[in-house]
């Protein structure tokens, strides 16, 4: 890495922790105007891009340098601070088309470090895009004037995307590998829900889509679960799963249905996804415990109660026709005994 060390000002690409990051390039090859990396390139060919980083703490700081694949979490958002990405269809890793992948640097007070480093288009033909993304952070805590560490927990990405010139372009193909009960946290707290394995086979990136889950039992007409969620960015050729709250209802065995539909801005194009699964016995009791959702005894206490009413039923018919038994038996001896009598 060649680092090169400036006082003027940059325009804030991240504007917190401090520090403010930038990218820069002098390549053709290359385009900056989104705020991102562009890089678009014949096989094999090495392209310089620059990184700005300003400090402004007055004291120098230790940053953390790191190009990494890109990746979509759990929440259906891009992140590139994984080391390791992996994804059964992913064949290239835009990590390794960094050099360097990973380094600390150092950046006097009140100053701007050009960082400069390299990208190499790879050689193997492929269509799409690869992403990726060069990541900061401060590699130590903040001291003070006085001394006092402060742990900062700030890190700031710049998105990479790498293009073979006059590569086709690639349609995106998701799909659901498969459906499991887990819990979901989210603003209000943890929930019993289901987490939908969403699969992206194809180095396409659609942008931000608008999604929408429906979950059905089958067998329960009145049953129906339904999520929607904005912002999902789904990473080429990624996986991730796509949370779906049960909210305050417990997880029941039984079989289901997810159908979950994206649709890409503008309502251009829109992918529908459907995948059965099967919640069991023991998967409810332990989601909805680890959510904090206690057994729901109701449906015991009323057959217990209509058990013990048609046990008190039951033998009240019994002794009150036993005791009928009894009094037409006295009653047909008396009788009988008169009429001897009389002769």
């Amino acid at each position: 890495m060649v680092m090169g060390v400036a006082s003027s000002g940059i325009t804030a690409h991240a504007t917190s922790g401090d520090y403010l990051l930038k990218p820069a390039s002098d390549s053709d090859a290359v385009s900056v105007d989104s705020g991102s990396y562009m890089v678009t390139g014949t096989p094999g060919q090495s392209v310089e891009l620059q990184l700005m980083v300003l400090n402004k703490a007055s004291s120098t700081r230790k940053f953390m340098f790191m190009v990494n694949t890109a990746y979509t979490n759990d929440a259906g958002q891009l992140r590139y601070d994984k080391s390791k990405v992996t994804d059964p269809n992913l064949k290239i890793q835009t990590k390794s088309t960094a050099s360097p992948q990973k380094q600390v640097f150092s950046v006097p007070g009140k100053t701007t470090a050009t960082l400069k480093f390299k990208i190499t288009v790879p050689e193997k033909a492929f269509k799409g895009y690869l992403m990726g993304g060069v990541t900061v952070y401060p590699s130590k805590g903040t001291v003070t004037s006085n001394g006092t560490l402060i742990k900062n927990k700030f890190s700031y990405s710049i998105p990479i995307q790498i293009h073979q010139k006059d590569a086709e372009n690639e349609d995106a193909k998701y799909s659901v590998t498969a459906v499991r009960p887990g819990t979901v946290i989210d603003s209000a707290g943890t929930h019993p829900g289901v987490k939908a394995n969403v699969q992206n086979k194809t180095n396409s990136y659609s942008g931000d889509l608008d999604s929408t889950a429906v979950v059905t039992k089958k067998g329960d007409k009145n049953f129906k679960i339904t999520s929607k969620s904005g912002n999902q960015e789904i990473a080429p050729t990624s996986n991730y799963n796509y949370e779906i709250s049960w909210g305050k209802k417990s997880l029941q065995a039984g079989n289901y249905h997810l159908k979950l539909t994206y649709k890409a801005p503008g309502g251009l194009k829109t992918w529908v996804l459907n995948k059965d699964f099967t919640i069991t016995n023991n998967d409810a009791a332990k989601y909805n415990k680890l959510a904090g959702i206690k057994p729901n005894y109701l449906w015991l206490y009323i057959l217990l109660a209509i058990l013990a009413l048609a046990i008190i039923l039951g033998l009240g018919i019994y002794l009150g026709r036993r005791n009928n038994n009894k009094n037409n038996n006295g009653n047909n001896n008396s009788g009988n005994t008169t009429r001897r009598r009389r002769r």
